[in-house]
């Protein structure tokens, strides 16, 4: 894939396990796209890298899901003519719906009571005329929904799309990846980060997502510091990777990898890994984010890489 700085075709040195066998799984109906909070969440400029990479720390994906969810991240798309959004979303009960975005003043899109049935909503929201109007002027809109049920409310993070044109396709990093299992097929999963390259040493700060899908609660974002938490690592990125990457120098870069993760299986989950970048290039950050290859390293280096580990 091409970007404005150079990645990393490097292979990373970690023990590769076979991905678990299906387990029933249902496919996702499309990827989960953007992470939460992805180009806004953006960190303070960084201060010193570490010297060292830390250890990573185990997680777990949970066996029932936490909420509601979406059931693609591919954007909700705006429809100028009758002025609304349609979205469809993974549901546990009768609630409401409310869609907001930072570019419409005062925040507030639309709002609308859904219908639970089987499992799945499909809410159709009209938008007020002056919100439609700003709308209108850009080609998409970051957008949160928050969806209350059951005396709880869940928040989700959404792109509105402007236009009926799809959005592309947002490829991989060429190097990084989800490993789908350890060393003995357990289904604990491993993300390790890509080892970013510039063309000139430059301060960049980082962090991954896993995305899990099940049928019965759409998508939902894990981070380090739990679901839809995450905090940013500071790195130096440079011609050869990332500094912190290669001690002494080494041409083998020993990556930051978050894990073990453990997945329940049975369950019919599918899980994606994500990395968002910010370069800081004269103290303004430049924001990227991608998906990572699903199983083994150097797969999306060659040309090809899997979005899906299935347990």
């Amino acid at each position: 894939m091409s970007a404005r700085r150079l990645l990393c075709l490097c292979a990373v040195a970690v023990a590769v396990a076979a991905e678990p066998a299906l387990a029933g799984a249902q496919a996702p109906p499309g990827p989960p796209g953007a992470p939460p909070g992805s180009g806004a969440d953006l960190p303070a400029p960084p201060g010193t890298a570490p010297a060292v990479v830390p250890p990573g720390t185990p997680a777990a994906i949970p066996a029932t899901p936490s909420g509601p969810g979406l059931l693609s991240g591919s954007g909700v798309a705006f429809d100028r003519t009758n002025r609304s959004i349609s979205l469809a979303f993974a549901c546990q009960a009768n609630g409401t719906l409310s869609v907001t975005a930072p570019i419409v003043r005062r925040g507030t899109l639309a709002r609308s009571r859904y219908r639970c049935a089987q499992g799945r909503a499909s809410a159709r929201l009209r938008v007020a005329p002056k919100a439609a109007r700003r709308l209108s002027r850009v080609p998409s809109a970051r957008a949160t929904a928050t969806v209350r049920q059951a005396g709880r409310a869940f928040r989700l993070s959404l792109v509105v799309r402007v236009g009926r044109a799809a959005p592309p396709a947002d490829g991989f990093w060429t190097d990084g990846h989800l490993q789908c299992g350890d060393a003995t097929g357990a289904p604990n999963a491993y993300l390790v980060e890509p080892d970013f390259t510039t063309a000139t040493p430059t301060p960049i700060s980082t962090r991954g997502w896993v995305a899990w899908y099940t049928a019965g609660g759409g998508w939902h974002w894990l981070g380090v510091g739990g679901e839809n938490a995450n905090p940013w690592h500071t790195w130096t990125a440079s011609v050869g990777g990332v500094a912190q990457f290669h001690p002494g120098g080494a041409p083998t870069p020993v990556p930051w990898t978050w894990g073990p993760i453990s997945v329940p299986t049975g369950q019919g989950i599918s899980t994606v890994g994500v990395y968002e970048i910010v370069y800081w290039v004269g103290g303004h950050p430049e924001h990227q984010w991608h998906y990572v290859n699903a199983g083994t390293a150097g797969a999306a280096a060659a040309g090809g890489g899997h979005l899906y580990c299935s347990y």
